[in-house]
């Protein structure tokens, strides 16, 4: 299951399928990471969207992306692990360093799963969908404040200290990952989620531009074919 195949909705070449790449964590390991090479503002709102394949039999806390700036290491994560009791893969957010609770949820089948977080500042309201389908969210009571700027996005590791000391690696397969400076909402979500080319706000790190640092984890191919139907 390492060949992916998916729809990309920012390719100036629509007449054709492109072939890009995802990243296959085979093991549970301090070693493996990928570092998002792009330049983070302060973020009153973001959203991060990701296509991700869990590998069923590790059972302890994965970390899918970590955010830490040079002020504060947890200002932003996604953390999932399978579920001892229930036959699904759990997750939860972390914002801020305020760990929310493994809430969302998905079928641990070991298929490909659409993931995407978003929050902003002005109400603290954050969510987590899955699929397209939102499957936690609240509002935050305390007072916020943005995102800090110029810090480190890595996949597949937590970070305890900024761009370091990993740890809760994750294991299995990631590709598709987007970023957005704004909050999208559920309809923008399924928009994604569905492959169609409605969506016209455009991320500000997009997975084609290819624009990682890669250490001790696999290149596999990825066959973006463009949902031509839909134009």
């Amino acid at each position: 299951k390492n060949i992916i195949t998916y729809c990309f909705l920012y390719s100036t070449t629509l007449l054709a399928s492109v072939v890009s790449s995802g990243l296959y964590f085979p093991v549970e390991s301090q070693d493996g990471y990928a570092r998002v090479e792009a330049s983070f503002p302060s973020l009153p709102s973001v959203s991060v969207c990701v296509r991700a394949q869990f590998d069923p039999q590790h059972k302890k806390v994965s970390t899918l992306f970590s955010y830490a700036a040079p002020v504060f290491t947890n200002e932003f994560q996604l953390r999932g692990y399978v579920d001892k009791v229930k036959p699904q893969v759990l997750l939860a957010l972390i914002v801020h360093g305020k760990h929310h609770s493994y809430k969302a949820w998905f079928t641990n089948d070991a298929n490909w799963h659409h993931i995407c977080v978003t929050w902003q500042k002005s109400d603290g309201f954050w969510a987590i969908y899955v699929d397209g389908v939102r499957r936690d969210s609240a509002a935050g009571k305390e007072v916020s404040r943005n995102i800090y700027g110029n810090g480190i996005l890595i996949l597949g590791q937590d970070q305890d200290s900024f761009g370091g000391n990993f740890t809760e690696p994750f294991v299995g397969n990631i590709t598709d990952l987007n970023i957005w400076d704004i909050s999208l909402d559920e309809t923008q979500i399924r928009t994604i989620h569905d492959c169609s080319p409605a969506l016209k706000r455009k991320p500000f790190f997009n997975w084609l531009d290819r624009n990682l640092t890669i250490h001790a984890v696999k290149e596999v191919p990825a066959k973006i074919t463009p949902m031509l139907s839909n134009l």
